[in-house]
C-alpha cells in the first residue's frame, strides 16, 4: 500500500507517503536534508529499496519543505524536532506502528540524533554523511552565516529558503554528538569521503565516540551519493543493517 498522508504539527500541515507493505510493527521513517523533500533522489531511492525489500517506511517533509506548509523563517532544529515526534506519534496512533528505525539524511541526521528517544520505541538509527556539526557544536561559537543573518535577519540559502537569525540561536542549542555518544541503540553512520560540504572526519569522530556505533565510508561518495555504485553501496549496507 503506497498512501499520501497530510497531518497536523504545531500549526503546519505535513506531508508524508508511507509504503506499508506487511503487518509487522516496524517502521522505517526516512528525514531529508536541510532544503529537501521527501522526494529527493535519496528518500527516494531509500524508500523504494525498502519497499522492494518488504520493509515498512515512510517518508515525509519537514515543515516548509515539498508539500509540507509552513514559512522558511520558521524553519528551525526545534520545529523540526516537534515535526518528527509527531509523525513518529502519527504512525503510532493511528497506523499501529510502534518499532521505529530512523535514518537521517544530512540535517535529517542530525534530527534523529536529537530525538527524544524515551517516548518511542526506536530499535536502530542511521546516519547518512550527518550534518553533525562536530566542530562547531564542541566550541559552541557562531558561524559566518549566523552573523549575516543576525545583519540583516536572514541568511540566504538554495531554493530560496532564507534561515532566521532566530534559526541558528535555535541551532546552537543543541548537541548532536552529545546526545549520540550517550545513546546505546545500534548506530550506522554512512559517508562519503569526497564530501564537499560535510566532512566525513566528523562521522569518524562522533562514531568513535559512541556505543554500539558502526561507520562505513564510500570512498569517493560525495554529499548526497550522486555517483549510481556509491549510491548502491550505500543502500546495500542500510539494508544489511536493518536486516541483521
Amino acid at each position: 500500500m503506497n498512501e499520501k498522508i497530510f497531518y497536523a504539527s504545531g500549526k503546519n500541515k505535513l506531508c508524508g507517503i508511507l509504503n506499508k507493505v506487511n503487518t509487522s510493527d516496524l517502521l522505517v521513517v526516512i528525514c531529508h536534508a536541510r532544503a529537501s523533500s521527501k522526494d529527493s533522489k535519496p528518500t527516494t531511492l531509500i524508500a523504494e529499496s525498502l519497499t522492494k525489500t518488504n520493509i515498512n517506511n515512510f517518508r515525509f517533509d519537514f515543515l516548509a519543505c515539498g508539500e509540507s506548509t509552513g514559512d522558511t523563517l520558521n524553519y528551525a532544529v526545534t520545529n523540526m524536532l516537534i515535526n518528527l515526534e509527531d509523525t513518529l506519534q502519527k504512525m503510532k496512533e493511528d497506523y499501529g506502528f510502534n518499532n521505529f528505525i530512523l535514518i537521517g539524511c544530512s540535517m535529517g541526521a542530525r534530527i534523529i540524533s536529537l530525538i527524544n528517544h524515551k517516548h518511542f520505541y526506536i530499535s536502530k538509527i542511521i546516519l547518512w554523511y550527518g550534518a553533525l556539526n562536530y566542530k562547531f557544536k564542541l566550541f559552541n561559537l557562531p558561524s559566518h552565516k549566523e552573523k549575516i543573518a543576525k545583519k540583516q535577519g536572514y541568511y540566504p540559502i538554495e531554493k530560496g529558503i532564507k534561515l532566521s537569525y532566530d534559526y541558528f540561536v535555535d541551532e546552537r542549542k543543541y548537541f548532536a554528538d552529545k546526545n549520540l555518544s550517550k545513546w546505546d541503540v545500534p548506530k550506522l553512520f554512512i559517508h562519503g569521503t569526497n564530501d564537499p560540504y560535510v566532512n566525513y572526519k566528523s562521522s569518524v569522530k562522533v562514531s568513535h565516540k559512541c556505543q554500539n556505533a558502526q561507520l562505513i565510508l564510500i570512498k569517493n561518495g560525495d554529499h548526497g551519493f550522486h555517483n549510481e555504485e556509491c549510491m548502491n553501496l550505500a543502500l546495500e549496507e542500510t539494508l544489511k543493517f536493518i536486516q541483521k
